[in-house]
């Protein structure tokens, strides 16, 4: 006989039963009008429960134990379609075409141990000059993206997942507690640029209940685990944690758990930390493959030392920074460089691109020193004068347009024209101007492409700039 409990209080989506002796937390429950609840928490005198759908709920109502615990029915019929935390399509494209041989895999695991991952070792390409050659990506790390309202972090989001196109990635993007139009217009982008081919969307909008939009993440590591197991590399996007922090909070205060900092219920750094451990870099005794995910947060900045960015800081591998005044001056994308950090991704790289990137730095770091002079510019020594025009050319040749990914060997060209003769003399509206054409010529003009292929063979950027030296009387 299935074990069945009675309901003693209701707070909204929190329920209290009496009963169910051997139940365990992440069991799931369901009223006799089938209202589907999961364990979240047991004493001694009650199990709590939280509430996955709407309905009324009464006191001495009864709630029967479930064989099915919390998890969700996964398979390669998941790619291409946008479903709700309980696997539930939200695409409007009619059922999905599971099997009994699909799993269904719990939300809730354990991260795998240091014995069943390997070290990062190859580079995450996203198509982003700025990314792939100053602040670069590892297949397998964790890197926070945050910034102020505006400042453009969905849309380089966006571009980084239509870019992967044709690579084999995987990609799982987590949109948590969003409003509906915006989960109605990310679909309808990925899908008019051919990427839901190769994309699942977990979705939950802000009309949704508390644990519906708190099981969000959870669900989208399942599925990306699911990838990673059968040797894929995995893109997980969580969009965002800030939003899912809230609405923990949210559930805990209901719940009466003690509020800590910021009314945030103690355990919320378990809470995210649990989950992104789960990402990471995998041995083949493990399926191989890896998983790269982006945690996102919207944040003030301000003040970005509150609580829940500095306790996503400390458990990703680098964070990438967005400012609304970066791209409000036109810089796109606006990430601040000299505040961003990528504490794994350098590892991946080639030489040529590590070497230049250091230089580039460096440039971008004196020119910033020497920021307080510039407006003196033509009274300046030589030497000077070329620091800043360097930094003109570097900030002009990073911009880039939405859905115009860059080969990797041409995003490193680029960034070693400026320290070339033919560019000691040409400005920033040169630049501007002729980027696109200096684009498509070492990508076609048969003279060039010898130097684009070079490129990889290459083991210092000094060689790549001599290389290009020859190349300026083509260009």
């Amino acid at each position: 006989m299935n074990e069945v409990g009675y309901v003693t209080s209701t707070r909204g989506f929190l329920v209290h039963l009496d009963g169910l002796p051997s139940i365990r937390i992440n069991d799931m429950v369901a009223s006799e009008e089938n209202l589907r609840g999961w364990v979240s928490s047991i004493d001694k005198n009650q199990v709590e429960v939280l509430m996955l759908d709407e309905g009324v709920v009464y006191p001495k109502q009864q709630f029967k134990r479930l064989s099915a615990r919390l998890g969700v029915s996964i398979g390669d019929f998941l790619l291409g379609r946008s479903i709700n935390p309980l696997g539930i399509p939200i695409d409007g494209k009619g059922l999905l075409t599971r099997s009994k041989t699909n799993p269904s895999l719990e939300l809730d695991k354990e991260a795998p141990g240091i014995e069943y991952r390997q070290f990062i070792s190859k580079q995450f390409l996203t198509g982003i000059t700025l990314i792939d050659t100053l602040i670069p990506l590892g297949k397998g790390q964790r890197e926070l993206i945050m910034g102020d309202a505006h400042s453009g972090k969905t849309s380089l989001l966006l571009d980084i997942v239509i870019n992967q196109k044709n690579t084999g990635v995987i990609v799982v993007f987590a949109l948590i507690g969003r409003p509906s139009v915006v989960v109605k217009n990310l679909i309808e982008v990925l899908r008019s640029n051919k990427a839901l081919d190769y994309t699942v969307v977990v979705a939950t909008s802000s009309s949704d209940p508390a644990p519906l939009i708190f099981l969000t993440p959870k669900t989208a590591m399942t599925v990306s685990e699911y990838f990673q197991k059968k040797g894929k590399d995995v893109l997980l996007i969580l969009d965002d944690l800030g939003s899912h922090a809230k609405i923990y909070r949210e559930i805990a205060l209901l719940s009466n758990k003690a509020p800590g900092r910021q009314s945030y219920p103690g355990d919320i750094f378990y809470q995210h930390a649990h989950l992104l451990e789960r990402a990471g870099n995998f041995l083949p005794s493990n399926g191989g493959g890896s998983i790269t995910a982006l945690p996102t947060i919207e944040l003030d900045l301000n003040d970005f030392t509150t609580l829940i960015p500095t306790n996503l800081m400390s458990m990703t591998d680098g964070h990438l920074l967005f400012k609304a005044s970066l791209r409000a001056t036109g810089q796109t994308p606006a990430i601040d460089i000299s505040l961003s950090v990528s504490r794994v991704g350098r590892q991946t790289q080639d030489s040529v691109s590590n070497l230049l990137s250091m230089r580039v730095r460096q440039v971008l770091s004196e020119a910033a020193d020497l920021e307080t002079i510039s407006r003196f510019a033509s009274e300046l020594p030589p030497e000077t004068q070329l620091v800043l025009l360097r930094r003109e050319q570097i900030l002009e040749l990073l911009k880039q347009d939405p859905l115009t990914p860059i080969p990797k060997q041409i995003q490193v060209i680029l960034l070693a024209l400026p320290f070339t003769t033919f560019f000691k003399d040409k400005n920033r509206s040169f630049v501007e101007k002729y980027k696109r054409a200096i684009i498509e010529a070492f990508l076609k003009d048969p003279r060039l492409i010898p130097i684009t292929k070079a490129v990889n063979k290459l083991k210092t950027d000094e060689e790549l700039i001599k290389l290009l030296e020859g190349a300026g009387g083509i260009l």
